[in-house]
């Protein structure tokens, strides 16, 4: 009994541990410099403008 007993009793500590961590961790927050860090890195592509050639004769 007083093994189970003891194994109830550190099964609670760390499980309260665990939440009193998660609970006060701060939330994750981004500035404007990390969005204009992640719109940078991102791939774009810049084309012309396409002429068209309906009703010139080619």
């Amino acid at each position: 009994m007083k093994k189970s007993a003891f194994a109830t009793v550190a099964g609670f500590v760390a499980t309260s541990f665990a939440a009193a961590l998660f609970g006060l961790a701060a939330p994750a927050s981004a500035d404007i410099v990390h969005h204009d860090w992640v719109q940078d890195i991102q791939q774009s592509a810049n084309v012309g403008s396409a002429t068209s050639t309906v009703g010139n004769g080619r």
